[in-house]
Protein backbone atom coordinates (compact mmCIF):
# COMPACT_ATOMS: atom_id res chain seq x y z
CA UNK A 1 0.00 0.00 0.00
CA UNK A 2 1.63 3.22 -1.09
CA UNK A 3 0.86 6.82 0.61
CA UNK A 4 -1.33 8.31 -2.52
CA UNK A 5 -3.70 5.18 -2.23
CA UNK A 6 -3.83 6.20 1.61
CA UNK A 7 -4.93 9.39 0.80
CA UNK A 8 -7.55 8.20 -1.75
CA UNK A 9 -8.66 5.87 0.76
CA UNK A 10 -8.94 9.10 3.34
CA UNK A 11 -10.50 11.62 0.52
CA UNK A 12 -13.20 8.89 -0.24
CA UNK A 13 -13.79 8.02 3.61
CA UNK A 14 -14.21 11.76 4.36
CA UNK A 15 -16.93 12.09 0.95
CA UNK A 16 -18.87 9.07 2.82
CA UNK A 17 -18.96 9.58 6.59
CA UNK A 18 -19.49 13.54 5.95
CA UNK A 19 -22.68 12.15 3.58
CA UNK A 20 -23.93 9.49 5.63
CA UNK A 21 -23.82 12.10 8.58
CA UNK A 22 -26.12 14.33 6.85
CA UNK A 23 -28.78 12.03 5.64
CA UNK A 24 -27.24 10.64 2.47
CA UNK A 25 -26.93 6.96 1.96
CA UNK A 26 -23.27 5.80 0.89
CA UNK A 27 -24.50 3.25 -1.72
CA UNK A 28 -20.33 2.29 -2.70
CA UNK A 29 -17.33 2.80 -2.09
CA UNK A 30 -14.20 2.05 -4.06
CA UNK A 31 -10.54 2.82 -4.42
CA UNK A 32 -9.81 2.93 -8.31
CA UNK A 33 -12.08 2.27 -11.06
CA UNK A 34 -12.73 4.36 -14.27
CA UNK A 35 -15.44 6.91 -14.93
CA UNK A 36 -18.63 5.10 -16.44
CA UNK A 37 -19.29 7.67 -19.20
CA UNK A 38 -15.59 8.79 -20.37
CA UNK A 39 -13.67 5.92 -19.45
CA UNK A 40 -10.93 8.01 -17.29
CA UNK A 41 -9.06 6.06 -14.84
CA UNK A 42 -10.36 7.26 -11.35
CA UNK A 43 -8.23 7.08 -7.80
CA UNK A 44 -11.61 6.33 -6.13
CA UNK A 45 -15.53 6.65 -6.06
CA UNK A 46 -18.21 7.48 -3.47
CA UNK A 47 -21.25 7.19 -4.43
CA UNK A 48 -23.80 8.85 -2.50
CA UNK A 49 -27.63 9.24 -2.78
CA UNK A 50 -30.04 12.01 -1.43
CA UNK A 51 -32.96 10.24 -1.16
CA UNK A 52 -35.21 13.49 0.34
CA UNK A 53 -33.74 17.00 -0.04
CA UNK A 54 -36.84 18.46 2.36
CA UNK A 55 -38.48 21.73 1.86
CA UNK A 56 -35.03 23.62 2.08
CA UNK A 57 -33.39 23.95 -1.30
CA UNK A 58 -30.66 25.62 -0.22
CA UNK A 59 -29.94 23.33 3.18
CA UNK A 60 -29.87 20.70 0.69
CA UNK A 61 -27.48 22.22 -1.57
CA UNK A 62 -24.78 23.21 2.07
CA UNK A 63 -25.26 19.72 2.56
CA UNK A 64 -23.64 18.76 -1.07
CA UNK A 65 -20.89 21.32 -0.58
CA UNK A 66 -19.85 19.65 2.48
CA UNK A 67 -20.10 16.29 1.21
CA UNK A 68 -17.95 17.78 -1.35
CA UNK A 69 -15.26 19.44 0.64
CA UNK A 70 -15.12 16.42 2.93
CA UNK A 71 -12.62 14.33 0.66
CA UNK A 72 -10.51 16.79 0.26
CA UNK A 73 -11.04 17.52 4.21
CA UNK A 74 -10.14 14.35 5.17
CA UNK A 75 -6.97 14.22 3.43
CA UNK A 76 -5.77 17.78 4.79
CA UNK A 77 -6.67 16.39 8.06
CA UNK A 78 -5.03 13.16 7.37
CA UNK A 79 -1.49 14.96 5.73
CA UNK A 80 -1.68 17.86 8.55
CA UNK A 81 -2.11 20.28 6.38
CA UNK A 82 -4.65 23.20 7.88
CA UNK A 83 -8.14 23.10 6.42
CA UNK A 84 -8.36 26.52 5.14
CA UNK A 85 -9.66 27.91 1.50
CA UNK A 86 -6.02 28.59 -0.06
CA UNK A 87 -5.29 24.87 0.59
CA UNK A 88 -7.67 23.53 -1.67
CA UNK A 89 -5.97 24.02 -5.15
CA UNK A 90 -5.01 20.57 -5.47
CA UNK A 91 -8.43 19.55 -5.29
CA UNK A 92 -9.45 21.41 -8.51
CA UNK A 93 -12.41 18.96 -9.49
CA UNK A 94 -13.96 18.57 -5.98
CA UNK A 95 -13.86 22.79 -5.67
CA UNK A 96 -15.10 23.46 -8.85
CA UNK A 97 -18.22 20.93 -7.93
CA UNK A 98 -18.63 23.05 -5.10
CA UNK A 99 -18.71 26.22 -6.49
CA UNK A 100 -20.84 24.91 -9.01
CA UNK A 101 -23.44 24.17 -6.14
CA UNK A 102 -22.97 27.28 -4.69
CA UNK A 103 -23.52 29.23 -7.66
CA UNK A 104 -27.01 27.83 -7.14
CA UNK A 105 -27.60 29.62 -3.94
CA UNK A 106 -25.04 32.83 -4.26
CA UNK A 107 -24.01 35.22 -5.93
CA UNK A 108 -20.42 35.74 -6.78
CA UNK A 109 -19.15 38.24 -4.07
CA UNK A 110 -20.97 35.76 -1.75
CA UNK A 111 -18.97 32.71 -2.90
CA UNK A 112 -15.56 32.69 -0.99
CA UNK A 113 -17.23 33.94 2.05
CA UNK A 114 -19.59 30.74 1.86
CA UNK A 115 -17.18 28.47 0.99
CA UNK A 116 -14.74 29.96 3.94
CA UNK A 117 -17.76 29.57 6.53
CA UNK A 118 -18.58 26.16 4.99
CA UNK A 119 -15.06 24.99 5.74
CA UNK A 120 -14.80 26.44 9.01
CA UNK A 121 -18.19 24.05 9.99
CA UNK A 122 -16.56 21.07 7.78
CA UNK A 123 -13.83 21.55 10.01
CA UNK A 124 -15.52 21.34 13.66
CA UNK A 125 -17.19 18.02 12.11
CA UNK A 126 -14.48 16.43 10.55
CA UNK A 127 -12.22 16.56 13.40
CA UNK A 128 -14.62 15.85 16.15
CA UNK A 129 -14.29 12.77 18.38
CA UNK A 130 -17.12 10.70 16.38
CA UNK A 131 -16.06 11.99 13.25
CA UNK A 132 -12.75 11.33 12.73
CA UNK A 133 -12.75 8.12 14.14
CA UNK A 134 -15.13 7.21 11.58
CA UNK A 135 -13.09 8.16 8.81
CA UNK A 136 -10.23 6.23 9.83
CA UNK A 137 -12.10 3.05 10.16
CA UNK A 138 -13.85 3.73 6.90
CA UNK A 139 -11.05 3.88 4.81
CA UNK A 140 -8.63 1.38 6.51
CA UNK A 141 -11.36 -1.14 5.61
CA UNK A 142 -11.35 0.30 1.45
CA UNK A 143 -7.56 0.29 2.04
CA UNK A 144 -8.05 -3.71 2.98
CA UNK A 145 -10.97 -4.62 0.55
CA UNK A 146 -10.96 -1.76 -2.47
CA UNK A 147 -14.86 -1.66 -2.45
CA UNK A 148 -17.42 -1.77 0.36
CA UNK A 149 -21.31 -1.48 -0.39
CA UNK A 150 -23.52 0.38 1.28
CA UNK A 151 -24.43 -2.63 3.98
CA UNK A 152 -20.42 -2.55 4.77
CA UNK A 153 -20.07 1.05 4.45
CA UNK A 154 -23.03 1.94 7.22
CA UNK A 155 -22.24 -0.87 9.20
CA UNK A 156 -18.78 0.81 9.96
CA UNK A 157 -20.03 4.35 10.10
CA UNK A 158 -23.22 3.79 12.34
CA UNK A 159 -20.68 2.39 15.11
CA UNK A 160 -18.97 6.20 14.92
CA UNK A 161 -21.92 8.23 13.72
CA UNK A 162 -25.32 8.87 14.85
CA UNK A 163 -27.65 10.72 12.75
Amino acid sequence: MDEEETLTAYHEAGHAVIGFALGGVVESLQLGGEHEVVGVRLYGDCRIAWRSIGKNLDEHLQREILTTLAGPAAEMVYSGIPLEFQNLAPWKHDLDSAWSILSQIQSVERKVATLRQLLDQLQMIIRSDRCWPAVAALADALLAHEFLEEEEVEEIIRFWVKR
